[in-house]
């Protein structure tokens, strides 16, 4: 069920239903078309869903999901959910990522111009996006639907361009 994510068009909001890993159910959420239109300039757009579940099991206490957590929802300019990130709490902690955790972190913020001359490819610009601390180079590469390789390989080409440095979770 964990690549469960689809999205439905419609001409002013887009539907997005996605798996919470913490609700452990297919959730959906209104997105308004315009916002993330304005918001596409940077490659992808990422939807901040605040939620509790309310089906939660209240006989059962390994569930938590009754607690309020985040759902990170990252939506493409074709308007489909590319991946998502679910945490306790408004914004992720040190917990959410394993030891030995490889976090690729943009170290030089780089403008849309970038792109437009052709400094960086497109790829390059989506992951850089994605380069913000919350995910591993694994979860970049699942969120991107690139082998874990090749991504290694484009952040080894903007570690040399000094656009991101990698932190490794002690």
């Amino acid at each position: 069920m964990k690549n469960f994510n689809i999205t439905k068009k419609y001409f002013k909001e887009i539907y997005a239903f996605f798996w919470c890993e913490i609700c452990q159910e297919i959730l959906s959420v209104s997105i308004d078309r315009n916002t993330i239109e304005e918001k596409l300039d940077t490659g992808l757009y990422m939807h901040s869903y605040y939620h509790t579940n309310p089906l939660y099991d209240s006989e059962d206490p390994e569930d938590h999901s009754n607690n309020p957590h985040t759902s990170l929802i990252y939506i493409d300019n074709n308007h489909e959910v590319r991946g998502v990130r679910s945490f306790f709490g408004t914004e992720m902690s040190s917990d959410e990522m394993k030891k030995g955790s490889r976090i690729p972190i943009v170290i030089k913020e780089i403008s849309m111009m970038v792109l437009q001359l052709g400094m960086v490819s497109q790829e390059e610009f989506n992951i850089l996006k994605l380069c913000d601390g919350n995910n591993s180079i694994e979860n970049v590469a699942e969120i991107e639907k690139i082998k874990q390789t090749e991504i290694e390989k484009i952040i080894l080409k903007l570690r040399k361009k000094r656009l991101i440095n990698i932190i490794t979770r002690a």
